[in-house]
């Protein structure tokens, strides 16, 4: 072996016992993009835990078409968001098309609402026959939402039995027990016995969370309408000033029993009764004990009366 050989394998034995000397270490950048990452549940309704899933897949490219080895998955989330559960998941390999999926819980306070946030998803591997670890991240979003959510309660119609033709009173009380005030709330009264072309909503505007918000609207029948008990509905909408979009809904039913009235036949005479007509009792016999009739004059006969008996009785003439 000459001294050039022997130079030669000198050097290439001290090359490769520095490489394996040297600490492993993270490439970061270097390589091409490998894995797709998708978010299930970035919009977070603050006062809640939001159950989030993370979904990665690992596609095979130009520049690698093994699979990738120590593969650590790692997720950060910002302050004041509060994550539950693991951040980091291990895999010994992750092959080609395959994909793998994580779940854990974030809890969004309410002084977020209105707010977008970045997290990020990292992702640590090594490839077949490399010594160094590549690393890629992923940025992902977080937007924070109030919420909405309106009871009905307290509904009522008035008179429970109307007629055809009438008339009648629905009443309520609506709740926003959010954490948002709730915005263009609107009632709406729905029966197939409503009037067309008279008033069937009422617009309350704005509803703050956790006040309650009476209401009343009046609603006319039909005239030609069928003896019976009919639905009313009472709906109520609104929306969040932030996603108008989106409204909340609520509804409840009632119901209305709708009677024809009764026509009463006309009567001649009235049935006197009471203390009334224990008085006119009395007048009826003292009047037929002195004049000789049980008929009572009428109030400006009174006079009259009494003066012709009067002379009547003296054997005066007052036509005299």
């Amino acid at each position: 072996m000459n001294n050039l050989t022997r130079l030669r394998c000198c050097t290439v034995t001290v090359v490769v016992a520095l490489l394996l000397l040297m600490p492993i270490g993270i490439v970061q950048g270097a390589n091409p993009t490998h894995f797709a990452v998708t978010v299930i549940g970035q919009t977070l309704t603050a006062g809640f835990n939001n159950n989030i899933t993370v979904a990665v897949a690992y596609s095979m490219s130009a520049y690698s078409s093994a699979s990738v080895y120590d593969v650590d998955l790692a997720v950060s989330i910002p302050s004041p968001l509060q994550m539950f559960g693991d951040d980091h998941w291990r895999y010994d390999s992750i092959a080609p098309r395959q994909s793998v999926t994580v779940s854990f819980e974030i809890y969004a306070p309410t002084a977020a609402i209105g707010n977008s946030y970045q997290g990020s998803v990292t992702l640590t591997y090594r490839e077949l026959g490399d010594i160094s670890y590549t690393q890629e991240t992923h940025t992902v979003g977080f937007s924070v939402h109030g919420w909405i959510n309106l009871v009905l309660y307290g509904v009522q119609v008035m008179p429970a039995v109307a007629s055809p033709g009438g008339n009648a009173t629905v009443s309520g009380n609506l709740l926003n027990n959010g954490n948002i005030a709730a915005y263009n709330a609107n009632v709406t009264i729905e029966s197939e016995a409503l009037a067309p072309g008279t008033p069937v909503s009422l617009y309350l505007g704005e509803v703050d969370q956790n006040i309650p918000r009476p209401f009343s609207l009046m609603i006319y029948f039909k005239k030609n309408l069928t003896e019976g008990t009919y639905a009313v509905i009472v709906k109520v909408s609104a929306i969040d000033s932030n996603r108008p979009s989106s409204p909340y809904t609520v509804q409840q039913l009632s119901q209305i029993e709708l009677k024809k009235p009764i026509v009463q036949p006309p009567q001649q005479r009235q049935q006197e009764g009471g203390v009334i007509g224990m008085i006119l009792e009395i007048l009826r016999y003292l009047f037929g004990l002195f004049f000789g009739s049980s008929t009572l004059p009428m109030p400006f006969e009174w006079s009259m009366v009494f003066s012709e008996n009067m002379y009547a009785a003296r054997g005066w003439d007052h036509r005299l």
